[in-house]
């Protein structure tokens, strides 16, 4: 209550005022590469943990649920990529990003959770422990979706 600050305070000046829209824009696409990199790492480390596993005599990829799960990372994944480089790309260029870089941050929020997840899930036992780093990107994909409170669209 009653607070004054003098007008050093402000952010930015009064020829350039700052642009708080732009920081959560930069934001938004900044999670959204972190989630990127992330669930890239996922799939990387899936793959061939799920070829050299071997279950009832031959590797886990060669079971179709197996198969398709690790098909879906990848498309999920990919898409995440579009989005994000079309958000960056936008805002690299001066222009405004903003339906992008938040479009970009939601699909990271939402699809991130599901390929950490389902990443855990095709380890196994082995998905939660300390020895294969999958549960840590699990954990770090997850509080993609709680930064900035939330995902407003």
């Amino acid at each position: 209550d009653d607070l004054r600050l003098d007008g050093d305070a402000l952010l930015g000046d009064a020829d350039a005022p700052f642009d708080y829209q732009l920081l959560v824009d930069r934001s938004r696409v900044a999670w959204a590469a972190l989630a990127l990199g992330t669930t890239r790492a996922v799939l990387d480390y899936v793959i061939p943990y799920c070829n050299e596993r071997i279950a009832f005599g031959e590797p886990i990829t060669n079971r179709q649920a197996v198969a398709f799960m690790i098909a879906d990372l990848a498309i999920e994944s990919e898409s995440l990529r579009m989005l994000t480089l079309r958000a960056a790309s936008l805002l690299e260029k001066g222009r405004d990003a903003t339906r992008e870089a938040s479009l970009a941050h939601l699909f990271a929020a939402e699809k991130g959770m599901q390929i950490g997840t389902n990443g855990v899930q095709l380890l196994g036992g082995h998905g939660f422990i300390k020895e294969h780093p999958v549960e840590l990107w699990y954990r770090h994909l997850r509080a993609i979706a709680v930064v900035e409170g939330g995902v407003l669209v």
